[in-house]
C-alpha cells in the first residue's frame, strides 16, 4: 500500500513538473516567438503597417485584384487570419480595386493623360483611341465609348475619342486666387484650362488647399486647352 502511494505521489509530481515546465516553454519561448495571425481583411495597406509591433511580422502585396470590398482594402491574406505562425513571417495581402462595375465619368473636354491617369488608377482598361478634327485642343476628350453615365463591366473597357488638331480660340485666365482646389479646377475647366503642376507650401494662418499663386497672370490670353500651374496651402 505503501509503494502504490509513493508511486502515485511520484506520478503527481511529474505531471506537476510538466505542467510547471510546458507553462514556463509558453511563456519564456512560444509566446514570445509565435503568434495568432491577425486579420487584415478590410484595412488599409497603412493602417495595416501601424498595426504589426516593428519587427513582428511582414506584409508583402501580392496582389490587387476587383472584390466587394472597396478599393485600397485588403480582401485576401495568406496564412489566413487565427493561424499560429513565427515572428517574422511574411503575410501575404491581396488589396481590392472596387467592384467589377464602374460608372463611366464625364470625361468630355479632358486631356487624354489625365483621363488615361485616371481609369488606370480605377483598373479600367482602355480598348481604342481615335481622332478626329473637332474645335478643341489637341488630345481633349470629345466622347466615349460606353457614354458618360453608363454602367459598364471594368473589364469591357473603354474606347475613347479625341480631338485632333489644336484649337486657335484664345481664353482668359480667371481670377483663382484664394479658391480651394476643387473650386479653381471648375473654373478653370469652364475656361477648358488644365491643371498642370500643383506645389504646395506652408501658408500661416491660411488652411489647405487654398489657391495662392499660378505660374500665368490672371487675364491674360492663353490657348483653349492649355494648362497652368498653381501653387497651393500645406
Amino acid at each position: 500500500m505503501k509503494k502504490k502511494l509513493q508511486i502515485g505521489f511520484s506520478c503527481v509530481l511529474v505531471l506537476l513538473t510538466l505542467f510547471f515546465t510546458m507553462n514556463i516553454f509558453l511563456d519564456k519561448y512560444f509566446n514570445k516567438n509565435f503568434y495568432v495571425n491577425p486579420d487584415f481583411k478590410g484595412m488599409t495597406l497603412e493602417e495595416v503597417k501601424d498595426t504589426i509591433p516593428k519587427g513582428v511580422l511582414q506584409v508583402e502585396v501580392l496582389g490587387k485584384d476587383f472584390s466587394k470590398l472597396p478599393v485600397g482594402q485588403i480582401f485576401m491574406q495568406k496564412p489566413e487570419a487565427g493561424h499560429i505562425i513565427k515572428k517574422g513571417r511574411v503575410i501575404k495581402i491581396w488589396i481590392s480595386l472596387g467592384e467589377n462595375y464602374y460608372e463611366v465619368p464625364d470625361f468630355s473636354g479632358q486631356q487624354l493623360f489625365q483621363v488615361k491617369r485616371i481609369l488606370e488608377e480605377r483598373g479600367i482598361k482602355i480598348k481604342n483611341v481615335a481622332r478626329t478634327d473637332y474645335p478643341l485642343a489637341y488630345n481633349s476628350v470629345i466622347a466615349t465609348n460606353p457614354r458618360a453615365g453608363d454602367i459598364v463591366n471594368s473589364q469591357e473597357g473603354i474606347s475613347i475619342l479625341t480631338s485632333n488638331r489644336t484649337s486657335n480660340k484664345m481664353v482668359e485666365i480667371p481670377d483663382i486666387i484664394g479658391f480651394p482646389l476643387e473650386e479653381a479646377k471648375e473654373i478653370l475647366k469652364k475656361k477648358s484650362i488644365f491643371i498642370g503642376e500643383v506645389e504646395t507650401i506652408e501658408v500661416k494662418g491660411l488652411e489647405s488647399g487654398i489657391v495662392v499663386e499660378t505660374n500665368l497672370e490672371t487675364k491674360s490670353k492663353i490657348s483653349s486647352g492649355s494648362s497652368i500651374n498653381l501653387v497651393i496651402s500645406k
